[in-house]
């Protein structure tokens, strides 16, 4: 409905005043109960060359004869708009009917985006920042499917770099064959935090990490084995929990795979052209890197960048991160036609990303495709900060064990009468993703408190509020025997009863009666509007406050309006349909966050 007004308005101020605005914007009235949109007039003031009053006075008069529009008023330099409740009843009718209103697009449109999120490192356990990166990541994947955009989804998981000299160095000195097969990860860390402390003690160590991580790079094949005992046992532990979550990428591109070592694919994605090596010897050759004396390579910003400089290879001639993620780039857009680069990763990636985004921009790779950093903030503990260093972590696996042993506390202490399978059920679908939602709600760019209190919460903005009144929409319908229908009359033909009791009602006279009805009806009419907006910005949490906002308007409506008392058939069945549109749209949003809606809580 939002468009239609924007529509009208282009077309009056077209006819009337000649002058074509591509961008109007609609806003929310101060009093909501009296007015649904408001236009600021100013923007036509400087081109008519009048008082912003005057021209919302004309246009007022002009959309008088507009069937859309009930009633406006002015509120210098605002025109305040009422909508017709007839003409708008119709219009949510067609919305539904047409189907197409759920979401636009066509999967003509060809266009391609490259996911790169979760980052997760082989060598320690996935920890509670894990529920931030991977999330956010698979909610936008979700997203741009949804609005018909090819994805392709990549763990881009850290198995390279000098810590591997580390692990290595670590496991000759102190490893145990047995507690790597019994848990790679956790014995991997121990040996993380241990060879980390001895080398704040002995400084001889640092030289003989360097040395290890040489000897993998150069493709000694005592370390290329042990590199690839650490990484599968490392990749099938994380993905044990990011499928608990719901979180499944396409590809999990090892980091090491583009030092061009040849090791095993584990997914059918292109092999590697350019390695590591190549993108070094390409970026010297277009002068964009240069070569030390030291054999070390250099790219040297000039001052207009406003970027610093930064190593693409080490004096050793090993590569670290930068070598690495300049040579995805390069991989990613030479085998798909893409559109954009999405990364996921926190806010202290930034000023790496910025150079990498430069330097491929500096060799051409990216002529027509853009970069795009979603960052991130931080996640601290209430009462200490995290540190894999020292141990302290809140370990991903704990966290979720921990929320449903909580869950199925607060679930007995509510109900009494539920069966043990129902009650393993309901706390997985409930405070898994009570959790998950808590993290989706959030700006990503916000630094996170985590707090048990408030992550098990079910009121206000909280999973399990929303869930419920998923639930308390499907007992309306179930109450009243309707399982979906088109708004002609005609039963759903996808419903396993078309028998309910809409058939042989029709809607040539049903209109919406009140107020909550209508707000209710425009926020769903705004779905399509919601996705839009958190792509443009690659935004999760604009889905979790639409999902939050729809059901306050839901509540809203629920307390206010008696779907089984109304008398006239039609309008009964318009109420019914605007409910189950409602629990369609929440459950859409839901599962766009890869959240489960219970049919009964």
């Amino acid at each position: 409905m939002k468009q239609e007004i924007i529509d009208l308005l282009k077309k009056v101020i077209k006819d009337n005043y000649n002058i074509e605005i591509s961008d109007i914007k609609l806003e929310n009235p101060p009093k909501k109960e009296l007015w649904d949109y408001a236009f600021g007039c100013f923007l036509l003031a400087r081109d008519l060359k009048k008082n912003p009053a005057q021209i919302a006075w004309d246009i007022s008069e002009l959309l008088k004869s507009e069937s859309l529009i009930e009633s406006s008023s002015i509120a210098w330099p605002y025109l305040n708009i009422k909508i017709n409740k007839n003409s708008f009843s119709e219009k949510f009718l067609e919305y539904v009917e047409s189907k197409s209103g759920w979401t636009q697009g066509s999967p003509l449109q060809n266009k391609t985006i490259y996911i790169d999120y979760i980052w997760a490192n082989v060598w320690k356990p996935m920890h509670i920042g894990h529920m931030c990166t991977p999330n956010q990541g698979q909610t936008m994947i979700n997203v741009y499917k949804k609005l018909w955009y090819n994805v392709i989804s990549d763990s881009h998981i850290w198995d390279w770099g000098i810590i591997f000299g580390k692990l290595i160095l670590a496991f000759k000195n102190w490893g145990d064959e047995n507690k790597l097969k019994e848990n790679a990860v956790e014995h991997l860390l121990e040996l993380y935090i241990k060879i980390t402390t001895e080398a704040e003690k002995d400084e001889t160590l640092e030289e003989q990490i360097r040395n290890e991580f040489k000897k993998l790079s150069s493709w000694d094949k005592d370390s290329i084995k042990l590199w690839a005992k650490f990484t599968k046992e490392s990749i099938l532990a994380m993905n044990v929990q990011l499928w608990r979550m719901n979180i499944k990428p396409d590809f999990n591109i090892w980091e090491s795979f583009y030092e061009g070592l040849n090791l095993p694919k584990m997914e059918d994605y292109p092999d590697l052209e350019f390695s590591m090596k190549d993108i070094v010897k390409e970026l010297i050759e277009k002068r964009i890197a240069t070569q030390n004396e030291d054999g070390s390579v250099w790219v040297v910003f000039p001052d207009e960048d406003k970027l610093s400089s930064c190593i693409l290879q080490k004096r050793d001639w090993t590569h670290g991160y930068l070598a690495s993620d300049l040579a995805a780039v390069k991989y990613r857009v030479t085998n798909w036609d893409l559109e954009k680069i999405v990364y996921f990763v926190d806010s202290r990636q930034q000023l790496h990303l910025r150079q990498t985004f430069e330097i491929a921009k500096k060799a051409g790779w990216v002529k027509n495709i853009e970069l795009f950093h979603a960052f991130n903030g931080f996640i601290s503990l209430k009462d200490w900060a995290m540190s894999t260093r020292k141990g302290r972590i809140i370990k991903l696996e704990a966290l979720l064990d921990e929320a449903e042993i909580r869950a199925e506390k607060i679930i007995l202490d509510k109900r009494d009468d539920i069966k043990w399978q129902e009650l393993k059920e309901l706390s997985k679908k409930i405070w898994i993703w009570a959790i998950k939602y808590w993290y989706l709600k959030k700006n990503r760019e916000s630094d996170i408190i985590f707090d048990w209190d408030e992550f098990m919460s079910f009121e206000g903005n909280s999973g399990p509020y929303i869930q419920y009144a998923y639930v308390r929409a499907r007992r309306i319908l179930e109450k009243e025997n309707f399982v979906g229908c088109t708004p002609c009359g005609c039963p759903d033909e996808k419903s396993e009863n078309n028998t309910g009791y809409q058939q042989g009602v029709s809607l040539h006279n049903a209109s919406f009666n009140s107020d909550s009805e209508i707000d209710l009806a425009k926020k769903i009419m705004n779905f399509n509007n919601i996705l839009e907006k958190s792509v443009q910005n690659n935004y999760p949490h604009i889905i979790s406050e639409y999902a939050y906002d729809l059901t306050k308007s839901f509540s809203n409506f629920y307390n206010n309006v008696s779907v089984k008392d109304e008398e006239d058939e039609e309008n009964k069945k318009l109420k019914l349909i605007l409910v189950d549109s409602f629990a369609k749209i929440l459950k859409e949003a839901f599962e766009l966050l890869w959240i489960e809606m219970p049919e009964k809580m």
